[in-house]
């Protein structure tokens, strides 16, 4: 792959994972507003939408970061935060019952895959090409 299609890709895979990462925490909030408070729904609710936010705000120090160390470091903690994320809405999906909370959980989970594979892909190619973040620093690319 020639650079300017890597430029290309890197550009794609950032735009897509703003966007999505967008998406699916409002998908969190919304979601996490509809849980029974009891078997444990109130902790649930706070932690999930605490982590889902965290997602986002660590991905935004990357892209304000001026170093490929600082950057590497804010996505692996964005990633880490998606986990937790992820983790808090697989126990939701087995504590909240009702069927309709459920089918949503289950969507937003699947949504939760694909951010963690994006910041995954997208420290891999910082890992691996030296310069990758002076190159193709460009900030948050945000569809609204």
């Amino acid at each position: 792959m020639q650079e300017g299609d890597k430029h290309i890709v890197w550009e794609r895979r950032q735009t897509e994972l703003w966007d999505r990462i967008f998406q699916v925490t409002q998908d969190v909030v919304v979601l996490a507003d509809s849980f029974d408070n009891g078997t444990g729904g109130a902790v649930l609710k706070e932690e999930m939408v605490r982590s889902a936010m965290q997602v986002g705000s660590h991905l935004v120090r990357a892209t304000a970061s001026d170093e490929g160390q600082s950057f590497y470091g804010h996505l692996l903690e964005a990633k880490m935060r998606a986990v937790e994320t992820d983790y808090w809405l697989r126990l939701a999906y087995v504590l909240q019952q009702r069927e309709d909370v459920q089918k949503d959980l289950s969507s937003v989970i699947t949504q939760y895959s694909a951010v963690i594979d994006l910041l995954q892909k997208m420290m891999r190619h910082v890992h691996d090409e030296k310069g990758a973040v002076a190159r193709h620093h460009r900030g948050p690319k945000v569809s609204l």
